[in-house]
């Protein structure tokens, strides 16, 4: 057992926490990582209310050790005129026409749900709960904060890290630019933050008064002890977790992980808006070479919803969103549980003879 204030705080073995992708969590993957001791994460952006509470109970049926509920910010709204989003369906046409899918040139659908996603999180009593995209508004932060439940954010800079901590968060996750999926950027328009792991942790240990969780590029027990020896109290992984048979990723993408036979990653905005990391592929190269014809968070991820679930089907990899972060080659083909336990095995030889706060 490695001890620093975060794995005190939640009662964790290890100080290792499964991330809250929203496109690749399971309940399965969240039992798995809290029964190995770390803390397992629901990335529940995506999800229907319902599925929300089911998938709760259904990790409490399985397991008493704590786990994660995270959510996206409320996001902001935007007016669309027609031609931009006859702008943004343009070179989208070809891509549909690929994959026999009918033209389309409607407006992109925007549901709302987080205040009933938000409600869900509190009916269920959950004790930690999770914000990517900055905060909510002060009215659901505080109804967060009298629930008693422990608050992470996410800051990609310093400044983002500060005004979380004034917030009143509980623990500030730094993400890298090395990061897989979704830059934690607060405004959608907003550029990605350049600032790597190993230099952002310090820097946010230094700024903020509450304990900090590293996350960029970690796939082993180096890598986490590098993120401790910086000031981190915990390390969150999610690339490491995509290719286990508890991960929702589509089959082709696990296959071009764990074969290592893709060409890196970069950062993009043509699936959904919004800065994210991901395997790089054809679409990614067509859509982003036209930066302005791409709507922003979520009308973009909206639009092209219906292209990545039958690219998936037809595991059409050059189509689909394939989020990794740069540590990508070193997917290992293991189960969720056995990825913790190789994670603290190896933490714990990295850090022999060393200790850390």
């Amino acid at each position: 057992m490695i001890r620093t204030s975060l794995t005190e705080r939640l009662g964790i073995n290890y100080p290792i926490i499964q991330a809250p992708m929203a496109s690749a969590t399971t309940p399965d993957m969240v039992i798995a990582a809290s029964e190995a001791g770390a803390l397992g994460s629901l990335g529940a952006a995506y999800m229907a209310p319902d599925e929300i509470r089911a998938s709760i109970r259904k990790i409490r049926q399985a397991t008493k050790r704590p786990f994660q509920v995270n959510l996206f910010a409320p996001q902001k709204r935007y007016t669309l005129t027609n031609d931009e989003i006859d702008q943004a369906n343009r070179p989208l046409r070809s891509i549909r026409a690929e994959l026999g899918l009918a033209d389309r040139n409607s407006a992109p659908e925007y549901k709302d749900r987080f205040a009933n996603q938000l409600q869900v999180l509190l009916d269920e009593e959950i004790s930690i709960v999770g914000f990517h995209f900055g905060l909510p508004d002060t009215e659901d932060l505080d109804k967060v904060k009298a629930s008693g439940a422990v608050l992470i954010g996410c800051a990609t800079q310093v400044s983002d890290a500060v005004a979380l901590d004034k917030a009143g968060v509980d623990f500030v996750v730094a993400q890298g630019f090395e990061a897989g999926g979704h830059q934690g950027t607060f405004h959608s328009e907003e550029e990605p933050s350049m600032i790597g792991l190993m230099a952002l942790i310090p820097q946010i240990v230094d700024a903020v008064s509450v304990p900090v969780i590293g996350a960029g590029g970690l796939m082993d027990g180096r890598g986490l002890a590098a993120a401790l020896a910086l000031g981190a109290s915990a390390g969150q992984l999610g690339t490491a977790f995509l290719a286990s048979p508890e991960s929702r990723a589509h089959d082709v993408h696990k296959r071009l992980l764990l074969d290592g036979a893709q060409d890196g990653t970069r950062i993009t905005r043509a699936f959904s808006g919004r800065p994210a990391r991901g395997l790089i592929n054809r679409m990614m190269d067509e859509i982003d070479a036209l930066p302005n014809q791409i709507l922003p968070f979520p009308y973009q991820h909206s639009l092209t919803t219906e292209i990545r679930s039958v690219a998936g089907e037809q595991k059409r990899s050059d189509f689909l969103s394939m989020w990794a972060g740069q540590g990508a080659k070193m997917v290992r083909n293991l189960s969720t549980g056995e990825i913790v336990n190789a994670l603290g095995v190896e933490l714990e030889r990295a850090l022999e003879e060393r200790s850390y706060e």
